[in-house]
């Protein structure tokens, strides 16, 4: 029979998976917020912006988020959350909010995040030319505000030509330099705490521990981010919800388990010896009968880590860096 385990025990691996396995991968990448239409409708301006950012990266990889797919499980029946209230935290969370106002969605996304003081600095609004010079509400109210912040920006830009081979260089180059500007005065973090990153935080737990429930993957956040009952909460289902769509996960009646993608995907990006010395801690105190899990013997380091930290060079899942 399996054993559960006690309080005392999930602090221990909360902090050993924080400490010594995860690993912030947004780090390294540009976080988007694309708002706008149906971004399934190829025809709409989110739809071409989406397609035009992703196919002209260069040595900056983008991730663009769409709040449909992160928190499809809370909105779902009668959820507590409202649609607003979570794209703010989703807002907050990423690097710059690039919005084509196209729809009444996105009019009201507009309104909503241009009036938050906390948004409106990382807000780029991409305004439909068509009506640059029209008196309207969009006009004389929201995108006044946007000109009026610090680094918020309002681009006017041609809709029917977003996917044009003549503009785009020139679209990607005033997109890409509003949101460096708005990273060099509004930096984000990308730790634990970062809702975008719980999802680097469950996977390792979910390869660790099998058969977890939802109640346990969220106490490991929660102490590992210090962050409350309510966040922990909705940080955890929308990574499960991110982590399914993906098919790295699955939830079965036992609870979740890797799908074998999901394996590959964790050995890819997570050092080995640190995740198998985690394991074996785990699986000898929940199937053999050992007496309690040790949090020195989890984190004990190896002797090519100890020679690599005393010659201050730092190994990752993926790279080698000297300081």
């Amino acid at each position: 029979m399996r054993r559960k385990f006690s309080s005392e025990q999930l602090t221990d691996i909360a902090k050993v998976i924080k400490e010594r396995i995860y690993v912030p991968v947004y780090k390294r990448k540009r976080t988007v917020f694309l708002c706008g239409a149906d971004i399934k409708d190829k025809t709409t301006g989110r739809s071409k912006m989406a397609k035009l950012l992703m196919e002209n990266q260069t040595r900056i990889e983008y991730e663009l988020l769409y709040p449909e797919s992160l928190f499809d499980d809370l909105l779902a029946g009668h959820g507590q959350h409202s649609l607003l209230a979570l794209e703010n935290i989703l807002a907050s969370s990423v690097d710059a909010i690039v919005l084509l106002p196209e729809s009444p969605g996105s009019f009201a996304e507009l309104g909503a995040f241009s009036s938050n003081p906390n948004l409106v600095n990382k807000l780029i609004c991409v305004a439909n030319q068509r009506y640059k010079n029209k008196r309207s509400f969009l006009n004389y109210g929201p995108n006044r505000l946007i000109k009026a912040s610090d680094t918020g920006k309002v681009i006017n830009l041609d809709y029917d030509k977003l996917d044009c081979p003549d503009t785009i260089p020139r679209v990607f180059r005033s997109i890409s330099d509003a949101i460096t500007k708005i990273q060099r005065q509004n930096p984000v973090k990308k730790n634990v705490t970062n809702i975008l990153e719980a999802e680097n935080f469950i996977l390792p737990c979910i390869y660790l521990i099998e058969n977890i429930d939802f109640n346990s993957l969220k106490t490991l956040l929660e102490i590992a981010t210090n962050q409350n009952h309510v966040m922990s909460d909705i940080a955890t289902r929308s990574a499960l919800s991110k982590l399914q769509s993906e098919r790295l996960i699955m939830n079965t009646t036992s609870g979740y388990n890797m799908t074998r993608s999901g394996e590959s995907h964790v050995l890819s990006k997570f050092t080995q010896h640190r995740l198998d010395r985690v394991r074996i801690e785990i699986m000898n105190y929940q199937y053999r009968g050992k007496s309690g899990i040790n949090y020195d013997r989890m984190s004990e380091r190896t002797f090519s880590e100890l020679f690599f930290e005393k010659s201050k060079i730092q190994l990752g899942s993926d790279s080698l860096s000297f300081n």
